[in-house]
């Protein structure tokens, strides 16, 4: 009796589609601190430690995370935070939602075999949506590496920035402008995922310096 109730169970997890996804810290440089889910404390990150929905990531002066979800991929830059907002997969289609507060971030988004992804990147002026590409995003500028994104600011259309794109919302009137041509016509070779500059589209070659600024980023 108990088995065949396990195995019913199994048989409804099955059907539903419901199964388990988790953020998980792959590397991290500097300074990386996390608040957790209802808490009002700040807490050093620490490698392989699992990030759940609602958890605030930030980093400090020349430091990156490197966070690992499924197949892909979320690189924190220097001087950034960011929330998760949602992190789930559910019959077969992985959602993660994610926003931005301040800095940048670069994506690698690789829906796992057989099932889909639904990636998006809120700013407080931006929404990009994505089900599997490579771009990297700022509160007011997007980057598409390959693939397309539906890019979208607080009024007007969205537009859609295909590979090797360029684009930006307008601060004043809210809307997006497209920009086709990005600073640099060739990506090859392709950056690390962990590379950080203050462009990263300036060159091909890695920079071991990481971003130069003149003074630390505060929050309230």
């Amino acid at each position: 009796m108990r088995c065949k109730f396990i195995t019913g169970i199994l048989l409804l997890f099955a059907v539903s589609g419901v199964f388990g996804q988790r953020a998980l810290i792959k590397e991290l440089t500097g300074t990386v601190e996390l608040k957790q889910p209802r808490s009002t404390v700040w807490e050093n990150a620490a490698l392989g430690q699992a990030i759940e929905g609602d958890t605030v990531i930030s980093t400090g002066f020349k430091s990156y995370a490197l966070i690992g979800i499924g197949n892909s991929a979320i690189s924190v830059r220097t001087l950034t935070r960011l929330s998760f907002r949602e992190i789930r997969a559910v019959a077969g289609t992985e959602t993660i939602n994610v926003s931005l507060q301040a800095g940048r971030v670069r994506l690698d988004v690789n829906p796992p075999a057989g099932a889909k992804s639904v990636f998006t990147v809120q700013t407080p002026p931006t929404t990009a949506s994505t089900r599997g590409t490579i771009f990297e995003m700022g509160i007011f500028e997007l980057w598409v590496i390959e693939g397309s994104i539906e890019y979208r600011g607080t009024s007007g259309a969205p537009v859609i920035v295909d590979a090797v794109g360029y684009s930006y919302v307008d601060e004043r009137t809210g809307r997006v402008v497209f920009t086709k041509n990005m600073l640099l016509s060739s990506l090859s070779p392709v950056q690390p995922i962990a590379f950080d500059s203050f462009n990263s589209f300036a060159g091909a070659a890695p920079q071991t310096s990481g971003l130069e600024l003149g003074g630390e980023m505060e929050f309230d």
